[in-house]
């Protein structure tokens, strides 16, 4: 194969609030406490296998906890309505929210109370968004494109929060569509620095390589928007989980090899592709 150069994004892999919350169930295990993982507590497949094999068990509902075990609260959040049912049932807690998540919730709590129609920016149905639905007491709107905005009217008092992990270009467009169409209009921009770094990164590594392979788990929405923003530059990309994902033929004729990985992805498994993509490019 000819000569090769891989080139890592200038920001990628694990954010400030997944490593919190990796060391929070880590420190856990290891102090001997019991505990159980209300859903898998980030999105990557790998990570999650690990922690199970130190010690932490994944379930659905907290029905299925055991009499001695203690909840840990995933980074993406929980709906507010759960919470209050688990602290009725004084489940010891170990809260592992990402705090720029839990910001988010307060600032859609405060804009609830205040009287404000809510306008959530990001993808209904994410783990993080419906939490923060939870928070905004009914009157409340999620919205990912400016052709799915609620009918506003000129009394309406708007409040906007956005789901942390949102691509910047899509939040300020939809931002923009709905202050031409309110007058009373509050933006709190809860947008997660590292997400916006990641994706400004991915673009500045696509006008660099011939291909792209982002790493994490396939159902990431920060590691697709890295897919989506490197598509949309023109370049081959590749999304993978694992390293016995690669393939050889994706590096033919290819002289720069882009590589990132989303915030859920963990360091031992981007080492692993390296070598995966070094191996291969050596045949």
């Amino acid at each position: 194969m000819a000569e090769y150069h891989i080139l890592l994004a200038r920001e990628y892999g694990f954010c400030f609030g997944v490593k919190r919350a990796i060391k929070l169930a880590e420190e856990t295990i290891r102090s001997g406490i019991k505990i159980a993982s209300l859903g898998p507590i980030i999105h990557n497949p790998l990570e999650v296998e690990r922690l199970k094999n130190m010690g932490l068990r994944v379930i659905g509902g907290i029905e299925e906890l055991g009499p001695d075990e203690s909840l840990l609260i995933r980074s993406h959040g929980i709906p507010l309505d759960l919470l209050n049912e688990i602290k009725r049932k004084n489940i010891n807690i170990i809260d592992a929210t990402c705090p720029l998540v839990a910001r988010a919730q307060h600032m859609v709590e405060f804009l609830f109370s205040e009287g404000y129609k809510i306008i959530i920016i990001g993808e209904d149905g994410h783990p993080e968004v419906k939490g923060l639905v939870s928070y905004g007491g009914g009157n409340i709107s999620v919205v990912s494109s400016p052709e799915a905005i609620p009918d506003i009217t000129p009394n309406d008092k708007l409040g906007i929060v956005g789901q942390t992990t949102y691509p910047v270009d899509k939040f300020v467009e939809i931002v923009k569509e709905i202050t031409g169409r309110g007058w009373e209009i509050r933006v709190f921009n809860t947008l997660c620095d590292a997400s916006r770094k990641r994706q400004g990164a991915v673009k500045e590594l696509a006008d660099q390589t011939d291909v792209i392979i982002v790493i994490g788990g396939k159902n990431s929405a920060n590691t697709r928007r890295l897919v989506d923003i490197a598509e949309s530059e023109g370049v081959d990309v590749y999304h993978i989980e694992t390293w016995n994902e690669l393939r050889s033929n994706w590096f033919l004729n290819k002289e720069k090899i882009g590589v990132t990985a989303g915030a859920s992805t963990p360091e031992w498994v981007i080492e692993n592709v390296l070598e995966k993509i070094k191996e291969l490019c050596s045949q």
